[in-house]
């Protein structure tokens, strides 16, 4: 069983074209999207579509909201998906869940390419930001009980590549093609954008460090 879990926090213009790709692919048994304290329409566009829906009162941040996710899936794969993805298929998703469907590996990462030349660098770089991952149930359970995901917000890949290395588990990257997302800066202009980007850092080397 398949589960598909997507933080959202304001992502009124962006969820519903990750959610109507997910509508075309049957391998999938409940998609759940976990609305944190958004205050756009996040929650109305995500009401139209066929899925679980989990809405948090305030901001919880990235970590939180995808272990409320995890806690509410019912999969023995559970897929993490961004909801700002853009050019994201059904082959995109068939090619990320594959290798953990066969049992090559405990965890797959999807590392864009083609997508755009920023995007593309930063996961060539630093793939272990990537937020498109299939991940067996039993990991990310054992994972959120013994993490405190909580603080980790956008820690929280980092977080999982820390772990994935110290059980040594067996992690495959997979090419994402003609695949991005949005960048803060194209959501909220530039001077929040670039504000924004400065705290997802902040997230990512408190938890590296």
């Amino acid at each position: 069983m398949i589960s598909v879990i997507i933080p959202a926090y304001n992502e009124e213009k962006n969820i519903k074209d990750v959610l109507k790709v997910l509508e075309k692919i049957n391998i999938i048994d409940e998609t759940i999207v976990v609305n944190d304290g958004s205050t756009d329409d996040t929650e109305k566009v995500v009401s139209i579509f066929n899925v679980k829906l989990i809405n948090l009162k305030t901001n919880l941040g990235k970590g939180a909201a995808l272990k409320r996710g995890i806690q509410a899936a019912n999969g023995d794969v559970l897929v993490l998906l961004d909801a700002d993805l853009i050019g994201f298929t059904p082959e995109h998703f068939n090619r990320l869940v594959k290798p953990v469907l066969d049992n090559k590996c405990d965890m797959a990462v999807g590392i864009f390419s083609s997508g755009r030349k920023r995007t593309d660098l930063a996961q060539k770089i630093a793939p272990f930001l990537s937020g498109q991952r299939t991940i067996k149930r039993d990991v990310l359970i054992d994972f959120i009980n013994n993490s405190d995901v909580d603080i980790l917000k956008y820690g929280i890949e980092v977080a999982l590549t820390k772990y994935a290395k110290e059980k040594h588990l067996r992690v495959q990257h997979v090419q994402l093609e003609n695949m991005t997302h949005v960048m803060k800066e194209e959501k909220l202009g530039f001077i929040k954008g670039f504000k924004a980007r400065l705290m997802m850092y902040k997230d990512i080397l408190k938890v590296w460090i």
